[in-house]
């Protein structure tokens, strides 16, 4: 029997639904709910918004019997920082009687198992949402090592693979050979990172940390945490998840 997860994304985003389905195993498929189209406001308050529009997403979905949600906004969580985050998470997951997890939630969960201390972040965001995007990380206790720019226009939905396939190209040579914590994290869910990941993964040792990457991950592992689990046919997800148990055996 085929499994049911939502997701919950912005009006406009065009890159989550095409890469949450090549991530998710054949046994799950993803339910839609849009966040609200606000003409009229710029993008801070429509991501403020959000917030609070995201019981009535839930709600459109709810009548599904879904197994969980991935809320696959991080703008929204930037403000509210790692506790307030949580708190969001903790009434959406009470509402649907389910798991609900946020991206921003689910990277730093993946940062957490992978016992990363260094990110080298990868930006599509106009410079006051990266403004918050590193505030937000650097307040969780790990250390920018780098910050890749890609946009300061706010024109995120308009980067390409060849965007972020450059951007990557870019992070690699910031690696450090000695360091042993470090981790490329491709901020955002609006931009199509997972192509240009997966046609470098055997090439990159550490480990490449994107949203949907994490957010699913992250629900599959809740939903499953009594279970053998199945990530699928994904490399860079299944890469991720050896990476993860590689770090947690190291101790």
């Amino acid at each position: 029997m085929q499994r049911k997860i939502g997701v919950v994304v912005p009006c406009a985003n065009p890159a989550v639904e095409p890469e949450v389905h090549k991530l998710l195993p054949a046994s799950y498929f993803p339910y839609i709910s849009r966040l609200p189209f606000y003409a009229n406001l710029g993008m801070k308050e429509r991501l403020s918004n959000y917030v609070s529009d995201l019981p009535k997403s839930i709600a459109e979905l709810k009548g599904l019997s879904l197994d969980g949600i991935l809320v696959a906004c991080t703008g929204s969580s930037y403000p509210l920082g790692i506790s307030g985050d949580e708190e969001w998470m903790e009434s959406a997951s009470e509402q649907l009687g389910k798991p609900v997890v946020s991206a921003a939630g689910s990277v730093h969960q993946v940062l957490k198992l992978l016992k990363a201390k260094e990110l080298i972040v990868i930006s599509p965001y106009p410079e006051w949402l990266t403004s918050e995007l590193t505030g937000f990380w650097q307040s969780a206790g790990f250390e920018i090592a780098q910050l890749i720019s890609l946009d300061k226009s706010g024109v995120i939905y308009d980067l390409s693979p060849t965007d972020i396939a450059a951007a990557i190209a870019q992070a690699a040579t910031a690696i450090d050979p000695q360091a042993q914590n470090q981790v490329i994290l491709i901020a955002g869910t609006g931009v199509p990172t997972l192509d240009s990941i997966e046609a470098v993964i055997e090439e990159i040792n550490v480990p490449i940390v994107t949203s949907q990457i994490a957010g699913i991950w992250n629900l599959l592992n809740q939903i499953n945490s009594a279970e053998s689990k199945d990530f699928g046919p994904s490399p860079a997800l299944n890469k991720l998840d050896n990476q993860i148990k590689a770090a947690n055996a190291r101790g």
